[in-house]
């Protein structure tokens, strides 16, 4: 166990640059986003009401107030999120092949290390998934310090007043990013993980088998895909109605599971046996 440990730790350290300039990132973008919606909408309600001499109840019954919803649509707020996640997904490939194709070769040196194998496969998976919860927890803790800078900053009369809980279950990306339910959670953050797995076990095919493997680990990839879509499509197009939408996507869970189940193994046998420098 002390092992996996500092093999998590080890990994998460070597990404610690790039995460924490990211996190920095987002802070700065997401509070300039809440900054530049309150100071675009004050100031056109200021050269409407100048043009129209219209006082402030009358312009905002004529075209509306402010909410902090509207800040989550600039690119500002939304541009660190997709860089984030982009991030992770270009990271998901750097944390094997710049073990090949880095200084000296450095997988030699992990796989001589006196630990089993499979724990290096499940250290890169987990300090993925850590890495994935650590820009989630930060994005948690940013809503309501923005919320409270954008009461602040926003004159009550035009202000649309709702909670942080309000403005994330009426945005889309966030019920994506923040599933209400545990049933969503499992969902969500599960199939993501297992498409880490999934990938991880094609990479891990390609440097077993070469160009076989990259043939291989395309055909796991879609092999796992329809898996993972054959409960839709056999109970939704071939037996609609059978089941509710609930028992679906219990069913849709178990089977996230089975795929996470074999790519683990799989990854572990091939890092184990067949896997060379």
């Amino acid at each position: 166990m002390k092992s996996f440990v500092k093999l998590v730790n080890f990994e998460i350290n070597r990404f610690a640059k790039i995460y924490w300039s990211l996190v920095a990132i987002t802070i700065l973008s997401q509070f300039t986003s809440v900054f530049l919606t309150v100071h675009r909408y004050i100031t056109q309600a200021n050269e409407i009401m100048y043009h129209q001499s219209l006082p402030k109840l009358a312009y905002v019954k004529h075209y509306g107030s402010i909410g902090f919803i509207d800040c989550f649509g600039s690119i500002w707020f939304l541009g660190p999120i997709a860089l984030c996640a982009a991030a992770m997904m270009f990271y998901i490939f750097l944390i094997w092949y710049r073990d090949w194709y880095g200084k000296h070769t450095f997988i030699y040196r992990l796989l001589m290390l006196p630990v089993e194998r499979w724990n290096l496969y499940l250290a890169k998976a987990a300090s993925i998934l850590l890495l994935v919860f650590g820009f989630v927890a930060v994005q948690i803790v940013l809503l309501p310090v923005e919320h409270f800078f954008f009461n602040a900053i926003t004159p009550g009369i035009y202000r649309i007043d709702m909670t942080v809980i309000d403005a994330v279950l009426s945005f889309p990306l966030f019920n994506l990013l923040l599933p209400s339910t545990v049933i969503d959670f499992l969902l969500h953050y599960g199939l993501g993980f297992t498409v880490v797995l999934v990938i991880f076990t094609a990479i891990l095919l390609e440097r077993s088998f070469r160009m076989k493997g990259v043939l291989l680990g395309l055909l796991f990839g879609f092999l796992s895909f329809v898996l993972f879509w054959t409960p839709d499509f056999l109970f939704e197009v071939l037996l609609p109605g059978v089941l509710h939408q609930q028992e679906l996507l219990w069913i849709e869970v178990a089977t996230t599971a089975i795929i996470a189940g074999y790519s683990i193994l799989l990854g572990g046998y091939l890092i184990k046996y067949k896997v060379t420098v």
